[in-house]
């Protein structure tokens, strides 16, 4: 599977690594919708589980789960 993309741009960008980004572009893992949605407005490749979304769609996919970089996101820990 080709793309007009390279993994290492998508992973640069998309602040992920590279061999995830790597099997997302081959088809060997699916992104969960939050970070599809993220790599598509950081490099304007669209995953296909948000290739048939409408901008507006997105807008509000974003709106209610967006995307939390691993490295910010709470493990649990008490405030």
């Amino acid at each position: 599977m080709e793309h007009p993309i390279k993994a290492s741009e998508v992973a640069s960008k998309a602040n992920i690594s590279p061999s995830y980004a790597s099997m997302i572009l081959g088809g060997s893992r699916t992104p969960p919708r939050p970070l599809a949605i993220h790599i598509f407005r950081t490099t304007g490749w669209r995953h296909e589980i948000i290739a048939d979304l409408t901008d507006a769609q997105i807008e509000v996919f974003e709106s209610v789960e967006p995307w939390v970089p691993v490295a910010d996101r709470d493990e649990g820990r008490a405030a």
